[in-house]
């Protein structure tokens, strides 16, 4: 189902993650062990329907990354995960309380990312706001700025914040002509809704880049640089 596919495709992201905080003598070996649990957790009728499979396979994959993140030699967490699935109640209980925390999290991140989307929209229509627009600019500069960053480096982020620089561009030019009375109205809006549409574009490279990152690939890539 395409349901499983995608849930399968976050419990590997969260798999590989943590995967890659181990040393990288053990990091395949656990990587291949942790992948191997989640179409088990997932297709283990025993445990109960379809959603709360789903939720305990998430769980399993996040308590993964918990515990590399916290176990700093990553040595000692070797097999705490094999048949964990077959634990306890108590181990249950956690995990499940784990994957709905992870699962209200990820709404609560797209439906703010939906939120914003949907006021630079309203902006793009209803006429710009001189400080939305310049905030935009400006958070999403310190967000390119970070990208930069050695240890934040992350092209999906730089894309991503290349576009929103684009649109909060175009609203501001916008806003400033509107309020100073420059030029042709018309003029501005296009150049507002070419700001938009580079937005979009850059948009769709950073989605691209997210899914061709994860989850394999950047753990198998980072075995053989090691």
């Amino acid at each position: 189902m395409r349901g499983e596919r995608h849930a399968l495709r976050a419990g590997e992201y969260l798999v590989s993650r943590a995967c890659r905080r181990l040393p990288a003598r053990i990091r395949e070996e656990r990587y291949q062990e942790w992948l191997a649990e989640l179409p088990v957790i997932l297709h283990d009728s025993g445990v109960g329907p379809a959603p709360l499979r789903v939720v305990r396979m998430l769980a399993f994959a996040a308590d993964t990354l918990r515990g590399t993140t916290l176990a700093p030699g990553a040595y000692a967490y070797r097999g705490a995960h094999r048949g964990a699935h077959r634990g306890g109640a108590a181990k249950t209980i956690r995990w499940l309380a784990v994957g709905v925390l992870l699962l209200g999290a990820l709404l609560g991140c797209l439906l703010a990312l939906l939120a914003y989307e949907g006021y630079l929209i309203d902006q793009l229509v209803a006429g710009a706001s001189l400080t939305f627009a310049a905030t935009i600019v400006l958070v999403h500069l310190a967000s390119l700025a970070a990208s930069r960053i050695p240890r934040w480096d992350s092209a999906t982020i730089r894309w991503y914040s290349m576009g929103k620089v684009a649109a909060g561009a175009g609203l501001l030019v916008r806003a400033i002509a509107s309020q100073s009375g420059w030029g042709h109205p018309l003029l501005f809006a296009i150049i507002s809704y070419v700001g938009c549409a580079t937005s979009v574009a850059c948009l769709g490279v950073a989605v691209v880049l997210l899914v061709r990152s994860s989850p394999r690939s950047s753990t198998l890539g980072g075995s053989a640089s090691s």
